[in-house]
């Protein structure tokens, strides 16, 4: 086993969503080694080779993983951050056990932006259909997991398939 355990420093209220938490935790070993392979592993991650950190969203909450740290906002509960610290150490230690299996990334991986997600939209002229008042908010909270392309009703209508392969392709490869 590549990291023994993760435990929970604190965890407070969290700043930016109500009714959420956010935790501060501390590894029991050095994960440098195999951040450019959890780069490689999870689809979404944000790396930064020489700051040495890497961050990622699982469904909508914000992880960021340091060599001896990792960071959690917008957590559900106290049982939901223990259950991410079990996930967390099970994700790194299954990627180390197969690292050569896996190539390593060392470069920062490119989000699309709000617009590029607009252009595969439908675009039909307000229709508000996913909850959002214009396509470019939805695709701006589809990217950061807000929203799923399940919440764009127009997108599954017949003959939208060359709008929606793509970007389930892109929803696919941000990790949601």
């Amino acid at each position: 086993m590549f990291l023994r355990d993760i435990d929970i420093e604190y965890i407070q209220p969290c700043i930016v969503v109500p009714n959420r938490i956010r935790f501060k935790a501390r590894l029991t070993d050095d994960i440098t080694e195999v951040m450019p392979y959890l780069n490689s592993v999870i689809k979404n991650a944000v790396y930064n080779h020489d700051g040495k950190l890497l961050t990622f969203t699982k469904e909508q909450r914000l992880l960021t993983l340091y060599p001896m740290e990792l960071t959690v906002a917008k957590a559900l509960s106290s049982t939901d951050a223990y259950e991410l610290t079990d996930w967390v150490k099970k994700l790194i230690n299954d990627t180390y056990a197969n690292k050569d299996k896996i190539k390593p990334m060392y470069e920062r991986r490119a989000k699309p932006t709000p617009l590029e997600i607009y252009g595969w939209l439908p675009k039909q002229s307000g229709c508000r259909l996913c909850g959002e008042p214009t396509c470019l908010a939805f695709a701006a909270k589809l990217i950061l997991g807000e929203k799923q392309l399940k919440d764009c009703p127009p997108i599954w209508e017949p003959g939208k398939e060359d709008l929606l392969e793509p970007l389930q392709g892109i929803m696919e490869a941000l990790g949601f």
